[in-house]
């Protein structure tokens, strides 16, 4: 569990911290964003019954402002819609990479505070369903983004 919550809050430093240091960002958030993948598609859930407050909603702006001085070379992109069935004439589909780091970091900054004020159950619960209805498909999107443009 530990190695969740160290990858958790280092990939939240990218979008709280101006000051990050890091000898380069790009590679270090891919290879913080395939580690957190790993944890997902191996993690073990199990419902926290209790009833808990909900986290305090994040400043997206303010996220999205950070990530954006971290990483300015990041930028739109295009992906296929559904890109799992062959068709003749795809549809294109604009995404945002700043954008996608921006909500993975926002889902993760929720799983966080429900590590710290909630439960551990309740943290991996929360973070496995985030993953599974939302951060999952940006973090591959922007992993792929990242791979195309390195090309």
């Amino acid at each position: 569990m530990s190695k969740l919550k160290e990858l958790i809050d280092r990939i939240i430093e990218f979008g709280t911290n101006e000051k990050l240091v890091s000898e380069n960002k790009t590679l270090e958030i891919q290879r913080l964003l395939v580690g957190i993948y790993a944890e997902y598609l191996n993690v073990e859930t199990e419902f926290d019954e209790t009833d808990y407050k909900e986290p305090l909603r994040v400043d997206y702006e303010g996220i999205r402002s950070v990530v954006t001085e971290h990483f300015p070379d990041f930028g739109w992109y295009h992906s296929a819609w559904e890109s799992h069935k062959i068709n003749e004439e795809p549809d294109l589909v604009t995404e945002d990479s700043i954008d996608d780091l921006t909500d993975i970091i926002k889902d993760l900054l929720e799983v966080q505070w429900r590590f710290e004020n909630n439960s551990e159950k309740d943290g991996i619960y929360q973070f496995e369903f985030l993953m599974k209805h939302h951060s999952e498909q940006h973090l591959v999107n922007l992993l792929k983004y990242l791979k195309d443009k390195n090309e």
